[in-house]
C-alpha cells in the first residue's frame, strides 16, 4: 500500500468508524429534556462518547496494523488492535465523562469539544499503545515506538479538535433549521466528521513526519511503501519478515536487515547465497545506506529513502 492510499484509508475507515459509533451510540438513553439532574446527563453522553472511541480505535489500529505487518501476522494484528480497543474506550470514558460534567455545569454545547479533543488523543494513543509496551518489556525498539506514539497522539489530538468543531457546528445548523427537532442526523454526520478528522490527521502526522521508508519497485507488490520505525527491520521471504518477498526464489527466509545504529541506517547481509546488492555492488557484512539507493534482493529491488540526506 501506498503512503497516499494509507492516508486515504485512514480518513475513509476513520469516518466509517465514527459512523458505527453513532449507530451503536443509539443504543444509549436519550438524555430527557430540561433534565438538570447529573448521571441522566452524564451517564448517556459518556456511554456515547466510549462507544465512538472503540469503535474509532478498533478501525485505525486494524488498518495500521495491516499497514505494518500484514495480515499474515495475525497474532501480532490482534495484539496490537486488542490494546488499541482498551485505551479508545478509555479515551472514550474519559472525554465523555468530562464533557458531560462540563455540560451538566454550564449547558453549552461547546464544551463537548473537550471530549472529542480527549478521545482523538487518545485513540491516537491507542494506535502505537501495544508497540510502547512491548518496548519497555523487551527493551528494544523503544525510542521509534514513542515517536510513532508522539505522531499518532498529535495526529489523533488534532483530528479530535477539528472533526468536534465541524460536529458542533453541524449541530448548530440543524437546531437553527429545525428548533425543538431530533437532530439525529447531523448528530451522525458530526459523528463521521470526527471519526474522519482523527483518521485523517492520524495518518498525515505518520506520513508527514516519516524518518526513514522503504519502497518496493520490483518484486512482490510493487508500489508498497513501509516507513522503518525499528532498529532493526529484516527483509526476507519468511511471514514473520517485516519487509515480506513472497514468491522470489532468490530471496531467502532471513536474507537482510536494515538497521539504525548511531541515528544512521545500514544494510545488513546475513550470508544469503545469492547476495544483496546496493546500487548493483555486493555488501559484505555491513553498508551504510544513503537516500535514494536501490537494494537488490534475488529479482526483488528496494529503494531505501530518508528525510534528510546526510553527507558522508
Amino acid at each position: 500500500m501506498s503512503f497516499r492510499l494509507f492516508v486515504y484509508y485512514c480518513a475513509v475507515v476513520g469516518a466509517w468508524s465514527g459512523l458505527v459509533g453513532w449507530a451503536l451510540g443509539r443504543l444509549a438513553p436519550a438524555i430527557p429534556p430540561g433534565n438538570q439532574d447529573y448521571w441522566p446527563v452524564v451517564f448517556p453522553t459518556t456511554l456515547i462518547a466510549l462507544l465512538l472511541g472503540f469503535s474509532i480505535a478498533l478501525g485505525l489500529s486494524f488498518l495500521d496494523a495491516v499497514f505494518n505487518y500484514s495480515l499474515r501476522r495475525f497474532g501480532m494484528v490482534f495484539l496490537c488492535v486488542s490494546a488499541a480497543m482498551v485505551v479508545g474506550v478509555c479515551g472514550g470514558l474519559c472525554g465523555g465523562f468530562t464533557g458531560g460534567t462540563a455540560y451538566h455545569f454550564l449547558h453549552w454545547n461547546s464544551v463537548f469539544l473537550v471530549s472529542w479533543t480527549i478521545v482523538g488523543m487518545l485513540v491516537g494513543m491507542s494506535i502505537s499503545f501495544f508497540q510502547v509496551v512491548s518496548g519497555l518489556i523487551s527493551r528494544k525498539d523503544l525510542g521509534s515506538a514513542i515517536k510513532k506514539f508522539v505522531k499518532c497522539l498529535i495526529g489523533g489530538t488534532i483530528g479530535g479538535i477539528l472533526g468536534g468543531a465541524i460536529a458542533l457546528g453541524l449541530r448548530f445548523l440543524g437546531e437553527m433549521a429545525l428548533p425543538g427537532r431530533d437532530l439525529r442526523t447531523p448528530t451522525a454526520v458530526g459523528f463521521v466528521a470526527i471519526g474522519a478528522c482523527i483518521g485523517l490527521l492520524v495518518g498525515l502526522a505518520q506520513i508527514i513526519l516519516k524518518e526513514a521508508w522503504i519502497r518496493v519497485e520490483a518484486g512482490f507488490r510493487p508500489g508498497r511503501e513501509m516507513l522503518l520505525q525499528k532498529d532493526k527491520t529484516s527483509i526476507g521471504r519468511a511471514e514473520g519478515s517485516d519487509i515480506a518477498l513472497f514468491g522470489d526464489s532468490g530471496v531467502e527466509k532471513a536474507h537482510a536487515n536494515i538497521v539504525k545504529d548511531g541515528g544512521r541506517y545500514y544494510l545488513e547481509d546475513l550470508q544469503a547465497p545469492g547476495g544483496t546488492y546496493i546500487n548493483d555492488q555486493k555488501v559484505e557484512g555491513r553498508a551504510p545506506l544513503k537516500a535514494g539507493d536501490l537494494i537488490r534482493l534475488g529479482k526483488s529491488v528496494l529503494r531505501f529513502n530518508e528525510r534528510t540526506k546526510r553527507k558522508e
